[in-house]
C-alpha cells in the first residue's frame, strides 16, 4: 500500500540532503580566496555553481526557519505555555556553542599571527557584534572596520533576529493561526519589495545584508510551518509538487546565481519553490529516485555538519591563503579543504555534541515554567533547604520539558 505521508527518517534525509547541497554551494562561492576564478566565471555552465552563495543561504534560512517555527507551534499545540525568554535563551545557546569557540580562536590567532593585518581592536569589535547577533548591522554601517574573513557570519545574525520576531508573533497570535499566516505573508511580500527598492537606491551590498531585505527567506520557512495546518484536501497533490519543486530548484539556481539575479524576481521564485519543497517533504513520501539523490549518505552527512562547515570554512580559507602566497592554487585548495573538514569535525564532536547534551539536560526542565518562576523557585529552595536543593520541576514541568527536547531535535543543524 502506498504511504501518503513522509516518514521522519525520509523527511530528515531530504532536509539534510538539501542542506548538504547548500553547504557545497557556499564553499564553492567562497573559493575565490583560494583558486583563480576568471575561467570559471566566464563559463556559463560552471558560473552558477560558483556564484550561488545567496541561493544556498536561502536554503539554510528556509529549512531552518521551517523547523524552528514548527517546534514553536508544536510546543503551543501540546498545551504548554510559551515562555519567550526561555525559548530565546535556548536558541542562543543552540547557535552560539561553536560560534563562540570560533571567535575565541580568531582572537588568539589575531594576537599571535605575524601575517595577520587586522588590528586587535577591530577584531574585538567584530567578535562582540557577532556574539550579540548584530553583525550584519555592523557590516552595513562600518564595512571598512569589519573583519572580512568573518563576513559570512551575517547569516546567523539575521537568523536569530527573525527567529525572535517569529517567536513574538507566535506568542501574540497563539490562538489565531490564520492571522499569523497572514502576518508572515504580508511581511514576506514587504521584505521582497523593500529589497528591490534598497538595491535600486543603495546597491547590492546594502540589499544583501540588511535584516529587512533578507528576512524574506526565514519568514518563508516560518510561513511554511504554519501552512502545514492548511494542507488538508491538497494532500493528494503533495507528491507531484515535491518532485516539481525539487526539479525547479535547478533552473532557479541558474536564474538567481548572483546578486543582480537574486535581488529580482528569481529570489522571490526561490522562496516560493522552497516553501513548496519543505511543506511537501513533510507531507508526501518522496519518490525513490529523489530520495536517493538528496538522501545519499555524502549529502546527508554534509547537511548534518552544515553549521560546523559554514562557521569554519571562510576564516580557514583566508588564513591558508594568507600563509601560502607562494604555493600553487591546487595545493592551497587541498590544504584549506582538508583543514576545514578536519576542524569542522573536531568542532562537531567536541563542542556541538556537548551543546546538544546541555539542551537536553533535565536542568532545563526547571526553566520550562519561565525564568521568573525559576529564579523564585531557586531562591525558595536555597532559603528552605540546606545546600539549596535541586529539582527537575513538577511532573507537568517535566512533561513539558520532554516535549521541548523533542522539538529541539528538529532545530537546524
Amino acid at each position: 500500500m502506498q504511504r501518503t505521508a513522509a516518514t521522519p527518517e525520509s523527511r530528515h534525509r531530504l532536509f539534510d540532503g538539501i542542506r548538504g547541497v547548500a553547504i557545497v554551494l557556499v564553499i564553492l562561492s567562497h573559493g575565490w580566496a583560494l583558486w583563480p576564478t576568471d575561467d570559471l566565471l566566464s563559463n556559463e555552465w560552471l558560473k552558477p555553481f560558483f556564484t550561488s552563495g545567496n541561493f544556498a543561504v536561502s536554503i539554510f534560512f528556509i529549512v531552518g526557519g521551517f523547523l524552528a517555527t514548527r517546534s514553536i507551534l508544536r510546543h503551543q499545540d501540546s498545551g504548554a505555555e510559551l515562555h519567550i525568554g526561555v525559548i530565546a535563551v535556548r536558541r542562543y545557546v543552540r547557535l552560539s556553542g561553536q560560534l563562540l569557540v570560533l571567535l575565541l580562536v580568531v582572537l588568539i590567532v589575531t594576537a599571535t599571527d605575524d601575517a595577520s593585518s587586522y588590528p586587535e581592536n577591530e577584531t574585538g569589535t567584530s567578535a562582540l557584534r557577532i556574539a550579540t547577533y548584530t553583525w550584519n548591522w555592523y557590516l552595513v554601517s562600518s564595512p571598512l572596520s569589519a573583519r572580512p574573513d568573518l563576513g559570512h557570519l551575517w547569516y546567523l545574525s539575521v537568523d536569530f533576529q527573525i527567529f525572535l520576531l517569529v517567536l513574538v508573533l507566535a506568542y501574540l497570535m497563539a490562538r489565531h493561526r490564520a492571522w499569523l499566516a497572514a502576518t508572515l505573508g504580508a511581511l514576506l511580500l514587504a521584505s521582497i519589495a523593500w529589497r528591490v527598492h534598497v538595491y535600486d537606491s543603495e546597491g547590492a551590498y546594502q540589499a544583501l545584508l540588511q535584516t529587512t531585505t533578507r528576512m524574506d527567506a526565514p519568514l518563508t520557512g516560518a510561513l511554511a510551518a504554519v501552512a502545514l495546518t492548511y494542507v488538508g484536501g491538497w494532500r493528494r497533490f503533495t507528491r507531484p509538487l515535491l518532485v516539481l519543486s525539487s526539479v525547479a530548484l535547478v533552473p532557479v539556481l541558474i536564474l538567481a546565481d548572483d546578486g543582480d539575479g537574486f535581488v529580482g524576481w528569481p529570489g522571490a521564485l526561490l522562496d516560493a519553490t522552497l516553501l513548496v519543497f519543505v511543506v511537501t517533504a513533510v507531507v508526501a513520501t518522496a519518490p525513490r529516485l529523489l530520495d536517493r539523490i538528496l538522501g545519499n549518505p555524502a549529502l546527508t552527512v554534509l547537511g548534518r555538519r552544515s553549521l560546523s562547515l559554514y562557521l569554519w570554512h571562510y576564516p580557514i580559507f583566508w588564513f591558508v591563503s594568507r600563509h601560502t602566497v607562494d604555493w600553487s592554487w591546487e595545493m592551497r585548495t587541498v590544504v584549506a579543504l582538508m583543514a576545514t573538514f578536519v576542524i569542522a569535525e573536531l568542532s562537531e564532536r567536541l563542542v556541538e555534541t556537548r551543546v546538544q547534551r546541555l539542551l537536553q539536560s533535565p536542568r532545563w526542565g526547571e526553566l520550562d515554567g519561565g525564568i521568573p518562576r525559576y529564579v523564585v523557585g531557586r531562591a525558595r529552595r536555597w532559603w528552605h533547604e540546606p545546600g539549596g536543593g535541586t529539582s527537575a520541576g513538577t511532573p507537568a514541568d517535566r512533561e513539558d520539558h520532554q516535549v521541548r527536547n523533542q522539538a529541539e531535535r528538529d532545530l537546524p543543524a
